[in-house]
């Protein structure tokens, strides 16, 4: 058996390992809207999905981790702490970051790469940092991106890997002067 087919049969498992976790955590009460992207599967806290919701059109990076309880607490001799997690519509979680329970996070909101969210975060906001804290607005966030760098419109985001080598040398020599942006 070729590489290309180990490649094939592994990331096949995966995806049915992962169609197979999010059936189990919707069967037993993970609230998710439409259009949501997660890319970290097995991170979202399957001990109690039920207390968990996530609205529209959000975004989930890679490697985040979304917890309904925290269990450092049974070490007290007090039980384990639980609490729901409400994460708003047309959100974007970074990569590594970790939601912690009893939060709320409001609609149109960003949290940064690396993130650890203790409290609530209201809407139309940019947070970053463990813990997560208040950046800017996101209308401050456009207004400082708008016109700033290059941008690379001959593919989308998620089509770039079919570039020529060619076509991502240039992209990466124009990153030199100055970053750019894909849509």
């Amino acid at each position: 058996m070729n590489l290309k087919c180990i490649i094939r049969k592994f990331v096949r498992g995966r995806e049915a390992s992962e169609q197979a976790e999010l059936k189990f955590l919707l069967d037993d009460g993970l609230k998710l809207g439409e259009n949501v992207r997660n890319y970290s599967p097995f991170g979202i806290d399957s001990e109690w999905p039920w207390l968990i919701s996530i609205g529209n059109n959000t975004m989930i990076s890679t490697n985040v981790k979304i917890l309904a309880h925290d269990a450092s607490t049974g070490f007290l001799g007090i039980g384990t702490k639980v609490g729901r997690v409400d994460i708003g519509c047309n959100c974007f979680i970074g990569s590594g970051s970790i939601i912690l329970c009893d939060t709320k996070i409001g609609d149109n909101v960003i949290i940064g790469a690396g993130s650890v969210v203790t409290k609530n975060l209201q809407s139309n906001c940019v947070y970053a940092g463990n813990p997560a804290k208040l950046i800017c607005t996101i209308d401050q966030l456009k207004e400082k991106h708008k016109n700033s760098g290059v941008v690379f419109d001959k593919y989308r985001w998620n089509e770039w890997k079919n570039a020529t080598l060619e076509e991502k040398e240039e992209m990466r020599l124009e990153c030199e002067k100055m970053h750019g942006y894909v849509k």
